[in-house]
C-alpha cells in the first residue's frame, strides 16, 4: 500500500512525503528507521482513516483498559481492527529499543521487489535463520543475475527450514518483508515439489534453469531492441532516408513498450529507455493521431517456456 505522511523539520516546517508499506504500522516503523516522526499518516487510496502517530498508543491503552474490565466483546472488536495487537501466531520480544512483534510471513509470488536495491541485494546475513532460506532468496526475483550457485546450501538444513515458518519483525525494512514473503512462497513450492516425488537437488537444478531462462529472455529482448536502433542509425539522412529513420524509431519505441509489458508481467526488470528513444518519446504529440506510436506486432519477442510463481 502507498501512504501519505506529514512531518515537521527541525525548523518547524511542515513537509509531505509518500512511502510504500504492507501496513500502516509498518509504514510508521520504516519512517522511524529514517529518523522521521510523522504527525499524520494515511493510506493514499483512502482505505484507512487519517491518524496521528500517537493514535496507536491510545488504542493500545484503550485495549488494556477493556481487558481489565472484562469487556470481552469490545476486546474482540478492537483486536480485529488494531494491527499492533499480537495475533495468535505472533511473538513479542523485548529489545533495548522497545518491544518488537514477530509475525509469520504470508507467502508471496516471485516478483521484482520495489525499493532500495542495496537492501535487497545486500541484505543482512542474519535476515534468514536457515542457510536454505538464504539460498532461496538468491532466486526470489525473476531474471536477477546470480553468483555461482551452491546447491549444498539448500540441502544443509532443508528439513528444519521447511518445518519452521519465516517470521517478520515489526521493524523490518519493507524490502526485507517482501523478500521474506517471497522466500516463504518458494518454501511452499519446494514442499509441493517434494510431495510430488521430486528431490531437493532436482529442485535446486530447476531454480538455476528457471533463472537462466529468465535472464536469457531479457537479454534477447535487449539485443533485439539494440538491433532496431542500429537499423535507425544506418538509415539516417535526408528525404526518404530521414523518413525511414523516423519509422525505425517508431518501431523501436513500440517494441520497447511491448517488451517491457511482457517483462514486467513476468516480474523481470524492464529494459531501460535508450537516450535516442527518450528524445523520440518527448517529441511525440499525443494530442494528435499521428503522435500515437504504432503498437502493431511488427516486432515481438518470442515466448519462452518460463513458469513464474
Amino acid at each position: 500500500m502507498q501512504f501519505i505522511y506529514y512531518y515537521k523539520t527541525k525548523d518547524n516546517v511542515r513537509q509531505e512525503g509518500e512511502i510504500g508499506a504492507p501496513s500502516r504500522d509498518e509504514a510508521f516503523a520504516a519512517l522511524r528507521e529514517r529518523g522521521i516522526r510523522p504527525i499524520k499518516l494515511f493510506a493514499k487510496d483512502g482505505s484507512k482513516a487519517n491518524g496521528e502517530a500517537r493514535g496507536v498508543r491510545k488504542r493500545m491503552v484503550s485495549l488494556l483498559l477493556l481487558v481489565a474490565t472484562g469487556m470481552a466483546g469490545l476486546v474482540a472488536y478492537w483486536a480485529g481492527r488494531s494491527s499492533p495487537t499480537p495475533g495468535a501466531d505472533d511473538v513479542v520480544v523485548a529489545t533495548p529499543s522497545g518491544q518488537v512483534t514477530f509475525s509469520i510471513a504470508q507467502p508471496l509470488m516471485r516478483q521484482r521487489i520495489p525499493g532500495d536495491r542495496r537492501r535487497i541485494e545486500n541484505h543482512p546475513t542474519n535476515l534468514f535463520r536457515f542457510a536454505a532460506e538464504a539460498y532461496l532468496a538468491r532466486f526470489a526475483e525473476p531474471g536477477r543475475p546470480f553468483a555461482r550457485p551452491e546447491p549444498e546450501m539448500l540441502e544443509r538444513d532443508v528439513e528444519a527450514c521447511l518445518a519452521t515458518p519465516i517470521r517478520i519483525a515489526s521493524n523490518d525494512f519493507t524490502e526485507h518483508v517482501d523478500l521474506k514473503r517471497i522466500v516463504a512462497g518458494m518454501k511452499r513450492e519446494l514442499r509441493a515439489y517434494i510431495a510430488g516425488g521430486g528431490t531437493v537437488g532436482a529442485y535446486a537444478a530447476e531454480l538455476v534453469k528457471r533463472q537462466k531462462m529468465e535472464i536469457a529472455y531479457r537479454e534477447k529482448a535487449e539485443a533485439h531492441l539494440q538491433s532496431l536502433l542500429d537499423q535507425k542509425k544506418a538509415s539516417g539522412g535526408k528525404g526518404d532516408a530521414a523518413q525511414a529513420s523516423s519509422e525505425h524509431l517508431a518501431a523501436a519505441y513500440a517494441y520497447w513498450l511491448k517488451a517491457n509489458a511482457s517483462l514486467q508481467a513476468m516480474g523481470i526488470a524492464p529494459l531501460s529507455l535508450p537516450e535516442t528513444l527518450r528524445n523520440y518519446q518527448m517529441s511525440l504529440d499525443l494530442d494528435t493521431e499521428e503522435g500515437i506510436p504504432d503498437l502493431s506486432p511488427r516486432s515481438t519477442i518470442e515466448s519462452a517456456p518460463v513458469r513464474v510463481m
